[in-house]
């Protein structure tokens, strides 16, 4: 409407000015004609401008013209901004409404994640808190054990010094002592190669008739830790074997009352195996098939291989587990860094061990035994005491019950014992003689119990030399030495002995001393002798 109004005013104002238009064009033309005839003044010239000044009504006209569209423009620009501005606000608004739920939910688990995070932070403060207190108990737990163990050291360093009243004395008894430290032994090395040779001797041999064989256990000097000689020392291992399937052993000890029986058998007795045949199919009954089936269609039974007459050959099975070893060892994974050698051998598997790198040499003897129910005493294959052992006897041996109570004593002793030290320096002063190293040991045995275990320490080391002389010198004058493990109530539990052991009447080793006057004067010139070595070598070392 203001548009129509403002374009009817300005037809108007052209309409009133064209009259106004043609006199100036009248006057422009005679004020040319008087500027041609060179008559021209400053009255003129105003009017002239008076005259152009009349169009004012057409540039007024035409600026309000364009002022009031360009307001109307601005309003219409700014009615459509504001109307764009408010739907983006109510869109805006919606999209809030929308996403606050989902804001807030999201805050929430926010602010729940933080809260677990710290108490994940404070139970890993807390725990961190305790196991630094459990470290710093456990440092000044070893701090106080360290102390202990210095002033224990040095307690016995004065005690040796009030107890070895001159200066040689102890220099005497260090010399012996470092002289019959042990070295570093191969046992564990021993113990895990004849662990692989006989793993895989139960893999190939799992579905024959022939002996199972359990894993070794090590008996002897060198397992016990007292060895005298170590370049010459035989590492003794006791393969416990169990009859296979369809089989059972039977053990017999021989005469009745013979305690630690030296002429015991094993018989072996056929049992059903019809239950397995019918459930796995893979054997068949040695009882209920006849031989003719047998022999046709399955490996023939431990009684026809191993066995003489009824009863388990010590020598055939020596002599079979000889003849498989090679195999054997040639499927293990170190066959390719150690060779094996089979050595002669009628009741044992004899071995010789070499490193091909170094070209060192280990020697091992296997011996196999039968164990009686859960005890440590076993039947084993070691030759007897008597001059011939016949092939079917399997003497009883308490060699791993023996391992055992040096493994009790260790352990209640402590490190700082002089016990296993005396019976080395014994052991390697009896070479040559006629007494064994049994004798020694059995000796040793006795006096560890009678004589309290705090007494074994290294300060006693001196003394409980002497008292092993003086007790050998004791049972020879007496011929009397009692077997370690028969009669002796008083066995620690670590090791497990028939019942009948406890209550037997005591074994004399020296029985034979009773019955041969001139072995007992052969044994007291033997015992001098040794006491000669023995002063000699805490004197002059040798």
């Amino acid at each position: 409407m203001a548009l129509v109004l403002v374009l009817a005013l300005l037809v108007r104002a052209l309409i009133v000015s064209g009259s106004d238009h043609a006199v100036m064009l009248e006057r422009v033309q005679q004020h040319e004609k008087e500027q041609r005839n060179g008559e021209q003044s400053w009255v003129d010239m105003s009017a002239l401008l008076f005259t152009l000044l009349d169009y004012w009504k057409i540039w007024l006209c035409t600026g309000l013209f364009v002022f009031l569209f360009w307001n109307m423009w601005r309003s219409l620009k700014r009615k459509q901004h504001e109307e764009g501005g408010q739907q983006e606000r109510q869109e805006l608004e919606e999209q809030v409404e929308e996403v606050e739920p989902e804001e807030q939910q999201e805050q929430v688990e926010q602010e729940e994640q933080l809260e677990r995070v710290e108490e994940v932070e404070q139970e890993d403060q807390v725990e961190h808190v305790e196991q630094e207190e459990q470290e710093e108990r456990e440092d000044q737990g070893e701090q106080v054990q360290q102390e202990e163990q210095v002033e224990e050291v040095e307690r016995e360093d004065e005690e040796d010094e009030y107890f070895y009243h001159s200066a040689l004395t102890r220099y005497i008894a260090w010399r012996a002592w470092k002289k019959m430290q042990g070295k570093a032994t191969k046992c564990v090395l021993v113990e895990e190669l004849m662990r692989d040779l006989l793993q895989t001797y139960t893999f190939v041999y799992s579905n024959s008739f022939y002996p199972v064989l359990q894993p070794a256990i090590g008996v002897g000097s060198a397992f016990e830790g007292w060895s005298p000689c170590e370049e010459d020392i035989v590492y003794r291992l006791l393969v416990p074997i169990k009859a296979p399937h369809g089989h059972v052993f039977h053990p017999e000890l021989g005469e009745e009352g013979d305690m630690l029986a030296r002429n015991s058998r094993i018989r072996v007795e056929l049992v059903c195996m019809c239950t397995r045949e019918q459930q796995l199919g893979d054997v068949l009954c040695f009882l209920h098939h006849s031989e003719e089936e047998l022999s046709q269609n399955q490996q023939p039974s431990l009684l026809q291989t191993l066995c003489t007459g009824s009863y388990l050959d010590v020598q055939k099975t020596a002599a079979w587990f000889n003849k498989q070893v090679p195999r054997t060892w040639r499927l293990t994974h170190r066959a390719h860094r150690y060779g094996l050698k089979v050595l002669p051998s009628s009741r044992s598997c004899k071995l010789q061990v070499t490193d091909t790198s170094s070209g060192e040499k280990v020697h091992v003897e296997l011996l196999f035994g039968v164990q009686q129910g859960n005890l440590d005493i076993f039947l084993s294959s070691q030759n007897a005491e008597a001059v011939f052992t016949p092939s079917t006897t399997w003497p009883q041996s308490c060699a791993v019950a023996e391992r055992k109570y040096f493994e009790y004593v260790a352990r209640t002793a402590g490190p700082n014992s002089c016990h296993l030290v005396c019976l080395r320096l014994f052991a390697h002063i009896l070479v040559g003689m006629g007494f064994s190293s049994y004798t020694i040991k059995t000796l040793l045995l006795h006096l560890l119990a009678i004589i309290p275990l705090e007494d074994w320490r290294r300060r006693h080391f001196l003394s409980r030399l002497e008292n092993l002389l003086q007790y050998l010198q004791y049972c020879l004058n007496d011929k009397l030495l009692n077997h370690f493990l028969l009669g002796n109530a008083t066995m620690p539990d670590e090791v497990v002995l028939p019942q009948a052991f406890q209550t037997a009447s005591p074994l004399n080793l020296f029985q034979h001393l009773e019955q041969d006057p001139d072995a007992h004067s052969r044994a007291l010139r033997d015992f001098k002798e040794l006491k000669d070595r023995l002063f000699r070598l805490l004197l002059f070392g040798r």
